[in-house]
């Protein structure tokens, strides 16, 4: 290889170096990081759609797993079954 081969092969490798240095630089310089203002908001909003005292009442209700569990427990209290089945749309008050 000629003295002018070598010179383009060089100049080239040190164009396509600063390239990837000015491309790695960037995507390093873009990189977000959470400031304690980013984590206040979070922990704001996390605490903004909590459910309240009244929206957990729900968990409240003495719920049993099986039917049998709860005729048992219907009959030793002498009041009555409800039967509670949920098709997946709770949400918006069918069940």
């Amino acid at each position: 290889m000629n003295s002018l081969g070598r010179k383009q092969n060089l100049t080239r490798l040190l164009v396509l170096g600063g390239i990837c240095l000015m491309v790695v630089t960037a995507f390093a310089a873009e990189k977000p990081s959470l400031t304690r203002l980013d984590r206040d908001q979070i922990d704001e909003r996390i605490a903004k759609i909590q459910p309240t005292r009244k929206e957990k009442r729900f968990d409240e209700i003495g719920w049993v797993k099986g039917l049998r569990e709860g005729e048992r427990l219907a009959k030793k209290s002498g009041r009555p079954l409800f039967l509670f089945s949920n098709v997946g749309d709770l949400d918006i008050g069918r069940c």
